[in-house]
C-alpha cells in the first residue's frame, strides 16, 4: 500500500548502526485518529472499530512509557472513563492537518512521532505535479477520507476534504526535518466496498465519490531542482528523522474490520458484535503489549506469526511494512545483540531477512536468543539454505530447560561462519619490520585484529609479504599501510590514489582496532563485489527485468571543480556500460542506469556504490531511510533510475576524493509472498578515505559524490509496497539477480 510517499532524505546507513541510541528527553508524542462516523450525503457507510482501535493503541502507548499530554486522539462518541482518552476533536480533515503542523513545531530532534489512522480508504488519479522517483503500476493515489469527506472535483482533481498521500507525505517530512522519529499506522485499504457478515471492509468506492476511473496522464519527468507541490525534505539539515511505515494491506487489497468481544475490555459497544476493531490494529496491539520486540521488524514479524495462526477470526490480506525497520520501538525495554538478525518461526524452520552478504549464509552456524532476552541462547541452528539476502534454518537444537518458539520472532547470531568465501590478509614481509618498537606494535595489533574468529565471516592471515593475499600489510615511515592486491601502493601524502594507513605509536589495541575496521571494511565490500558478479542475469530467466548503463562525461569539465547540474552535460556524448567491463571515468562522469520491469512480478530494487577504499553507499542517498530498496511493479509504466556524478574531487575539503577501481551493484530482490522487505541497509558501511595521511575530513560514510544526491536525485518519493506473509518460500521460484558495472577512475 503506497499510502505515505514520504521524502526519505538521509546519508549512507552503516553495517549495523541504528538511528541513534534514544535521548532521555526524547518523547513519544502521537497524533491517533479514528474516522467512525462519515456523513450520509457521502454515501460512505461509518464503522464501528475506529474508536476502539484508537483507545487501545492510546492505552498501548500510555503503558509503553508516552505521556498521556503527547497523545492527541481525535475521534468521537467515546465514553467519559479513565480507561477511555478524551478526544481533542473532530477527525475532520482541517484537524487533523493542523495536528500535523503543531507536531512538526514542537518536535524535536531523538523525539519518536507516531501517525496513526484507522478508518476508511480509496483511490483517485495520480496528481501529475508529483513527480515520481518509485513507479507505480495503476497510476493512482492513495487518499484517506477523514469525517468530513466529500464529493471528486473535477476542476481541482481531487476528492474534497480528503487526504492524499502526497499532502501527508509533505506534513510527515516536515516533522522529520526537526531530527524526529516518525511511525506511521494506517488500518484502511483502497479497494472496492464489500460488507460480508460481520466483517467490514476498510474501504470506498472511488465512484461513490464522484472519481473518475482513469488515471490522470503524466507528464513529462521535470529535473528542476525546485518543484512546487512535490514531496521534499530540508536537504541542508543533516541526518533528518527516519522513517517507518505500518499498514493494513496492499494497495489492491482489503482492510478488515472484525468483532473482538472481550479484548482488552473495556471496549465501545454493549452488543458484543459491535465490539469491533480493525484486525491490523489488533495485531500491532497485541505484539505491543506481549513487550518482547526490541526493533519495529520485530514488530513486524511478531504480527506476520500471529496472522499465520489464523487466531484473529479468519484469513486476511497480508500486511505491508516499509522503511527503517531496524530502528528500536518506543518503550522497547529489550536489549539488542549486537549484529543479530530477528527471524521467524514457523513449522519448525526459521527464515531470516538476511543471507550470504550478511554472513547467513549456508553451513553457518547460529545461536539462538528469546527476543529481548540476550543473556544466553535458548537453541542453536544451522543455515540451511540461502540466497544473497534471505536464508531459512530448520532442525532446531533447544538448549534443555529452554522455552522453545513454535510461532514467533527470535533473534539469531552467527557463532561459527561457513567458509564459502576466503579474504586473505598477509603480515608484512620481515624487510618492513627493522624497528624494534614498530616490529612489536604491529604484531601485537595484527593478534589483536584477528583473534575474534567468529567475527571473521571468511577473513583470515595468510603467508608474511605474500603478493597473491587479498590485502598484504606493509610498514613504512611509522604507519602501517593496508595495501589491496589490485593497487599500487602510494604512500605520497594527498595524492588521489593514496593507500589507507595507520600511524604506529597509539599502542597495538588502538592500532588492532583501526586495523580491523580497514580489513573488514575491505572484506565486505569485496563480497558484495564477488557474490553480485557471480548472480546469473535475471536470475536465469526470462522475466522481463531489464537493466541499462550509460556514461558520459563532458569534456571541458575541471579535474578540480565541483559538479554542477542535474542531467548528463550538454556536450557529451554517453557511452553504454556493460557489466563486468571496466569503463573510463573521471572527474564529474555522469552514470544514468534503468531498470524497467515487464515481467509478472513486483521487485525490490537496490543500488549500492562502492568506492575504491571500501566504502558502500545506498544510492539515491534516500533509500537509506526505507530499508535501502524501492519497489519496481510488473508492468510499470517508468523504469527506476540510479543517476549520480562520479566525482575525485572533495570540493568542500579541497582535497582529493577517491580514485581507482570503483563499482555500482544493482541488487534485484523477488517480491514473493514469502518474503519481508530485504535488510540491505546492512551493506552500507563507511569509506577508508579517512585513514589516508591529510584526510582528517570525516566523510560520514558515503563519497564525497553522494554529498551531490540530494540536489540530483533528492527529491524522490517513495511508498510503502512491501507486503509479508509467512507462506513459505519455494525452491522453483524465481531468483534474485544482480548487475555489477565497474568504473576505472581517474583524475
Amino acid at each position: 500500500m503506497k499510502a505515505l510517499k514520504t521524502i526519505l532524505m538521509a546519508g549512507a546507513v552503516f553495517a549495523g548502526a541504528m538511528w541513534g541510541s534514544p535521548d532521555a528527553d526524547a518523547k513519544t508524542m502521537a497524533l491517533l485518529v479514528g474516522v467512525a462516523d462519515y456523513n450520509e450525503a457521502s454515501g460512505i457507510h461509518s464503522l464501528l472499530g475506529p474508536r476502539n482501535d484508537v483507545s487501545i493503541m492510546w492505552r498501548a502507548l500510555k503503558a509503553r512509557g508516552a505521556s498521556p499530554d503527547d497523545l492527541t486522539v481525535l475521534t468521537d462518541h467515546l465514553p467519559t472513563s479513565p480507561d477511555f482518552p478524551v478526544a481533542k476533536g473532530l477527525p475532520i480533515s482541517t484537524n487533523i492537518l493542523a495536528e500535523l503542523d503543531r507536531l512538526a513545531k514542537v518536535a524535536e530532534r531523538g523525539d519518536t512521532v507516531i501517525f496513526y489512522y484507522s478508518g476508511h480508504g480509496t483511490r483517485q488519479p495520480a496528481d501529475p505535479k508529483y513527480l515520481q522517483d518509485e513507479p507505480e503500476a495503476d497510476g493512482m493515489d492513495q487518499v484517506l477520507l477523514p469525517a468530513d469527506v466529500g464529493s471528486y472535483d473535477p476542476i481541482k482533481m481531487t476528492i474534497r476534504n480528503a487526504l492524499v498521500d502526497n499532502t501527508l507525505g509533505d506534513k510527515i517530512t516536515a516533522i522529520r526535518n526537526k531530527g524526529a522519529f516518525v511511525w506511521a499506522i494506517v488500518d484502511a485499504c483502497h479497494s472496492s466496498t464489500v460488507t460480508r457478515g460481520e466483517e467490514v471492509v476498510r474501504s470506498v468506492d472511488p465512484a461513490t465519490l464522484g472519481v473518475p476511473d482513469t488515471p490522470t496522464p503524466a507528464p513529462e519527468a521535470s529535473r528542476s531542482t525546485e518543484r512546487d507541490g512535490t514531496l521534499r525534505a530540508a536537504v541542508e539539515i543533516p541526518g533528518d528523522g527516519g522513517l517507518v511505515g505500518f499498514y493494513a494491506v496492499e494497495s489492491s487489497d482489503q482492510a478488515i474490520e472484525r468483532p473482538f468481544p472481550g479484548y482488552n475490555m473495556p471496549m465501545v459497544g454493549d452488543d458484543p458484535k459491535k465490539q469491533r476493531m480493525g484486525v491490523f490494529t489488533y495485531l500491532i496491539h497485541r505484539a505491543l503489549t506481549e513487550n518482547t520486540a526490541s526493533t519495529y521488524r520485530d514488530l513486524a514479524q511478531q504480527v506476520v506469526a500471529e496472522l499465520s495462526s489464523d487466531r484473529t477470526g479468519g484469513k486476511v490480506p497480508p500486511p505491508v511494512f516499509d522503511g527503517d525497520l531496524d530502528e528500536a520501538i518506543p518503550g522497547s525495554t529489550g536489549d539488542k545483540l549486537p549484529n543479530s538478525v530477528s527471524g521467524l518461526v514457523q513449522d519448525g524452520k526459521i527464515s531470516f531477512p538476511a543471507g550470504t552478504l550478511q554472513g547467513f549464509e549456508e553451513g553457518a552456524q547460529l545461536a539462538l536468543y528469546a527476543p529481548g532476552k540476550v543473556d544466553k541462547p535458548i537453541g542453536h541452528v544451522t543455515i540451511a539454505t540461502s540466497s544473497a539476502v534471505d536464508s531459512t534454518a530448520e532442525n532446531i537444537d533447544w538448549v534443555q530447560g529452554a522455552d522453545q518458539i513454535s510461532n514467533g520472532t527470535i533473534a539469531a547470531v552467527v557463532t561459527e561462519p561457513a567458509i564459502n568465501f576466503r579474504f586473505v590478509v598477509a603480515p608484512p614481509p620481515a624487510g618492513d619490520l627493522t624497528d624494534a618498537g614498530a616490529k612489536a606494535e604491529t604484531a601485537s595489533a595484527i593478534d589483536a585484529a584477528f583473534k575474534d574468529d567468529a567475527q571473521a565471516l571468511g577473513v583470515s592471515l595468510g603467508d608474511a609479504g605474500n603478493p597473491d593475499a587479498d590485502v598484504m600489510l606493509r610498514v613504512k615511515n611509522n604507519r602501517l599501510w593496508v595495501v589491496r592486491s589490485d593497487r599500487p601502493w602510494v604512500t605520497t601524502a594527498g595524492a588521489y590514489d593514496e593507500t589507507p594507513s595507520i600511524a604506529l605509536g597509539d599502542g597495538p589495541e588502538k592500532t588492532g582496532a583501526a586495523l580491523k575496521t580497514a580489513v573488514w571494511s575491505l572484506a565486505r565490500a569485496a563480497k558484495l563485489l564477488r557474490v553480485t558478479s557471480a548472480m546469473e542475469p535475471n536470475g536465469g530467466e526470462d522475466d522481463g527485468l531489464k537493466i541499462t548503463a550509460s556514461i558520459a562525461r563532458s569534456p571541458k569539465q575541471d579535474d578540480k571543480a565541483a559538479c554542477s547540474g542535474i542531467d548528463a552535460p550538454a556536450d557529451a556524448k554517453p557511452v553504454d556500460l556493460q557489466p563486468l567491463l571496466p569503463a573510463a571515468a573521471g572527474n564529474c562522469s555522469y552514470v544514468d542506469i534503468e531498470v524497467t520491469n515487464d515481467g509478472d512480478l513486483d521487485y525490490y530494487v537496490a543500488g549500492f556504490y562502492v568506492d575504491a577504499l571500501g566504502g558502500v553507499s545506498a544510492i539515491p542517498a534516500n533509500t537509506a531511510k526505507r530499508g535501502c530498496v524501492r519497489t519496481l511493479p510488473a508492468g510499470a509504466d517508468k523504469p527506476l533510475q540510479f543517476r549520480f556524478w562520479i566525482d575525485t574531487w572533495d570540493e568542500k575539503a579541497n582535497k582529493p576524493s577517491t580514485v581507482g577501481a570503483e563499482n555500482f551493484v544493482v541488487l534485484a530482490v523477488p517480491k514473493l509472498a514469502a518474503h519481508e522487505p530485504p535488510r540491505l541497509c546492512a551493506l552500507t558501511q563507511p569509506t577508508l578515505q579517512a585513514m589516508q595521511q591529510t584526510r582528517d575530513v570525516e566523510i560520514a560514510g558515503t563519497r564525497s559524490a553522494n554529498q551531490k544526491l540530494a540536489s540530483l536525485i533528492g527529491n524522490v518519493e517513495g511508498g510503502a509496497t512491501r507486503g509479508v506473509s509467512a507462506a513459505p518460500e519455494t525452491d522453483d521460484g524465481p531468483k534474485m539477480t544482480g548487475r555489477l558495472f565497474v568504473f576505472d577512475v581517474k583524475p
